[in-house]
């Protein structure tokens, strides 16, 4: 085990922690959320979606390294710039939901939601870059085959096939292949063994916070559910 590389290890750890194997996720696939549901999903994702670039700002505001940085500046570049910024996407899958853009943004966020920002902004601030890259590796390397699974259970159970539906899925099922390549090559090449612990601790700091996010929203779907009934 110790003989491994740290990228072997880091993607161990993610199979092991895999979110399409959430009981949440596993719902989805098999089509038996509601569209409340979704709605609760998407109010609280919003809020990781929106910070997401001032994640990445951090990581590459602390990062020596230039040709990490102008890797990290790719990204964020992807995500923040022009008209078809993905919060702006997300926002736009949100209206499919029947949510507003104001009712999306001044949604109460649950505990696991902002234990979820606390640890990523925690990581990306105050670790170093390497750490960073970690956090975004834990969930960016999983992101295409979950947008994947996500198109299929949308299309086939809730009706959901407008560009406006799934676009923010589509670019993801192919952008974060190519945001969790470089950030595991950077992570690869510059983290040094003395350092391997902190990078690996990262990573499961945020495998265990976007497990813990979705077992809110698993919990409070439920809640929903039993108060109806």
């Amino acid at each position: 085990m110790e003989n491994q590389s740290i990228l072997i290890r880091l993607e161990q750890e993610i199979d092991r922690k895999s979110l399409l194997t959430h009981p949440f996720y596993q719902a989805w696939q098999a089509g038996e959320l509601t569209l409340d549901d979704l709605r609760i999903y998407a109010a609280q994702y919003y809020f990781f979606e929106s910070n997401f670039p001032r994640y990445l700002s951090a990581i590459h505001t602390c990062c020596p390294d230039r040709e990490v940085r102008q890797n990290i500046l790719d990204n964020l570049w992807d995500e923040e710039h022009g008209p078809e910024n993905h919060r702006r996407l997300w926002l736009d899958f949100c209206s499919e939901l029947g949510l507003d853009e104001s009712s999306v943004e001044s949604s109460p966020v649950f505990a696991t939601t902002q234990a979820l920002l606390d640890t990523y902004a925690k990581i990306c601030n105050e670790g170093r870059f390497q750490e960073g890259l970690a956090a975004m590796y834990a969930y960016e390397a999983q992101v295409p085959k979950v947008a994947l699974e996500k198109i299929r259970g949308l299309r086939e159970f809730y009706g959901l096939n407008s560009e406006q539906s799934l676009k923010f899925f589509e670019f993801h099922s192919t952008l974060d292949e190519e945001h969790s390549a470089r950030e595991a090559h950077d992570i690869e090449t510059s983290t040094q063994p003395g350092h391997e612990a902190v990078v690996e601790a990262a990573l499961g700091s945020a495998l265990d916070a976007w497990w813990a996010f979705l077992d809110g929203v698993e919990e409070t779907r439920h809640a929903a559910v039993q108060t109806v009934n």
